[in-house]
This record gives C-alpha cells, sequence and structure tokens, in this order.
C-alpha cells in the first residue's frame, strides 16, 4: 500500500513508539473500535517483546527512535492509516497529526503529500465496492 519495501524493519521498541503514536491520534476524538484493532495488530508484529498491547498505557511516543527519513514517514504513514480506520479524518486527529510530524520534523509539505497519498490507497482498497455513493460519502469524510 504505502510501505517502502526498501526500509529495514521496525525494531520492537520503534513498533511500541509507533503504536503510541498511532494511539495519540486515535485518543485525539475517542478511539474508535477500527484504530484499536489497527494499533493492536501493528503491536502484535513485536509480541513477545512488548508483551499484550494496552490501549490504557499513558506512556509516550518516542520521536528520537526514528533517524532515517523512511521510517519518519512511515510512522507518518501508520498514524493517517489509524486517522482514515474510522471513515472520518477529524479536526483533532489533524491537530495530532501535525503535532507527531513535527516531533519527527516533518515539513508540512511532506504532511500533505503522504496524507494525500494514504488517502488514495485507503480509498482504493474500497473501490471494488458496488456502492459508489457510500465510497464518495466516505472520501469526502477523509478530507
Amino acid at each position: 500500500m504505502f510501505i517502502d519495501q526498501t526500509l529495514p524493519a521496525f525494531s520492537a521498541e520503534q513498533v511500541k513508539s509507533s503504536c503510541l503514536a498511532m494511539l495519540q491520534v486515535a485518543r485525539s476524538h475517542g478511539l474508535h473500535p477500527a484504530e484499536s484493532s489497527l494499533i493492536s495488530g501493528f503491536w502484535q508484529q513485536a509480541e513477545p517483546a512488548l508483551g499484550a498491547f494496552d490501549a490504557n498505557t499513558t506512556e509516550a511516543f518516542a520521536a528520537g527512535l526514528f533517524a532515517s527519513a523512511g521510517h519518519k514517514q512511515l510512522v507518518l504513514d501508520l498514524c493517517l492509516a489509524c486517522a482514515f480506520a474510522d471513515g472520518h479524518y477529524s479536526a483533532e486527529e489533524k491537530v495530532a497529526i501535525a503535532a507527531i510530524a513535527a516531533q519527527l520534523g516533518l515539513p508540512e509539505a511532506v504532511v500533505q503529500e503522504r496524507t494525500a497519498e494514504v488517502r488514495v490507497a485507503f480509498l482504493s482498497s474500497l473501490a471494488h465496492l458496488p456502492d459508489a455513493q457510500s465510497v464518495a460519502a466516505l472520501a469526502k469524510g477523509l478530507e
């Protein structure tokens, strides 16, 4: 979808921190089950090293774990996918995404580019659905 297959795999700590960033986005307007499912699915990549996923954790995202531009962009993409998971990209999620991007040192132009690309990838995965009106309505909610 939007993952650069040439990037080295995340360490368990990077998976954890990515999930904490995604959780920060999801919590910005209330954790939706689709967001929780996406985050816990990604978390499971590092189990058993991390133990069970806890959506109530108070740990914070550690941007310093991500040195390469590719890994920073991947964290942003994961956060955007989380924001889109419930079918609505809220103003609160946009603020949370901007804060995470700033922590990662990513400029607004990159955020806009990645938002557009992740949105297209997300909507492309739904293109096969027979109800075009529903897909169009979902697209509007992701603006």
